[in-house]
């Protein structure tokens, strides 16, 4: 059987790239060859805290873009061809379960993972989207996290003229930024420790920026918003000990959204009386495969040369997750060529 570099969760706090063997192409599947797969803080959350019940030995990687090479008959019927150009959706859906039957596909029973850090990804046409023929594949890699972004503004839409703040502008966070910049928000300002990320976000149109390492957030979105506080605040860092800003700096009528994946034992302590004079409100955020299509469109309005930071070949995996730590690019990509 012919062979392939796929990279693994082999162990705790382990990742590696192994040579694995290429699945056979199943009925309702098809093979991709996959171009560029990019590293999101869930990948190395499921290696690091177990996220989304991750244990090892799996396979890694769900945000990727790539060409089919092989069609099941079934994909064939349902109008996939070899050579079309498609992203990927993190996992599959049956279709006949209760959760796909009420509409709810992203939390099917039976779903199963697509392994996309990888040379070739073998998958049901459920986790399949078609892309333009002319696609970058590089920028429609972040097909996946753009889709679960344009969730949270399905979920917490922002109003025209809405002030809005988003703390932490990492990879998925500087995709949101991009949308919130879609989206006719104001006094739009991020939150961010590092000095290259808030320079980024100033270049992508925001207004304002926050260092919370050297500046008092409270104070200075107070004077942001003239003593109002933001509309809309947007949590993408993931730090336990920045988890209760967003409702320090939420106006009246204001929604706390709360989008990072933060650890699965961590409990953050809540005023609701505080919470209840606002007025406020806290909503969290999943993803769906409803919507991918809208994304899609949306591919060549964001300003993905500017997020994507840096590209490196699957081979170097695990170097990858170890850079990822050290928070210098917005998001970093695997070429799954070499």
């Amino acid at each position: 059987m012919a062979k392939m570099r796929q990279l693994w969760f082999v162990a705790e706090n382990k990742v590696e790239v192994l040579e694995v063997d290429i699945p056979p192409v199943l009925p309702r599947q098809v093979k991709i060859k996959i171009a560029y797969a990019a590293l999101c803080a869930t990948d190395v959350h499921q290696v690091t805290m177990g996220v989304l019940d991750a244990k090892p030995p799996m396979a890694l990687g769900h945000e990727a873009s790539g060409i089919i090479e092989e069609v099941s008959p079934e994909a064939a019927a349902a109008g996939y061809q070899v050579g079309d150009k498609v992203a990927l959706y993190p996992v599959t859906s049956c279709g006949i379960c209760e959760q796909c039957k009420k509409g709810m596909p992203q939390y099917c029973v039976h779903s199963q993972t697509t392994g996309a850090f990888a040379e070739y990804v073998v998958t049901d046409i459920s986790a399949v989207f078609k892309i333009p023929k002319d696609a970058d594949l590089m920028h429609y890699s972040l097909v996946e996290p753009a889709n679960c972004t344009v969730r949270a503004l399905d979920l917490a839409p922002i109003r025209h003229g809405a002030t809005v703040a988003i703390a932490g502008v990492g990879g998925i966070g500087s995709i949101m930024l991009n949308m919130i910049l879609l989206s006719g928000a104001s006094k739009v300002t991020a939150i961010d420790p590092v000095e290259d990320k808030r320079n980024m976000a100033l270049d992508m149109g925001a207004l304002h920026v926050i260092d919370p390492f050297h500046e008092d957030v409270e104070a200075r979105a107070m004077e942001i918003t003239g003593g109002e506080g933001f509309d809309m605040v947007f949590e993408f860092s993931g730090s336990p000990k920045a988890a209760e800003t967003p409702l320090k700096i939420l106006a009246k009528c204001g929604t706390a959204v709360y989008f990072a994946v933060f650890p699965p034992t961590f409990e953050m302590p809540l005023n609701l009386y505080d919470l209840y004079r606002k007025e406020g409100r806290i909503q969290t955020v999943f993803t769906t495969t409803s919507i991918m299509n809208r994304t899609i469109n949306l591919i060549p309005r964001m300003q993905l040369d500017k997020i994507i930071g840096k590209v490196m070949p699957l081979r170097e995996g695990a170097e990858a997750f170890a850079l990822f730590h050290k928070s210098i690019y917005p998001k970093i990509l695997l070429d799954c060529s070499n």
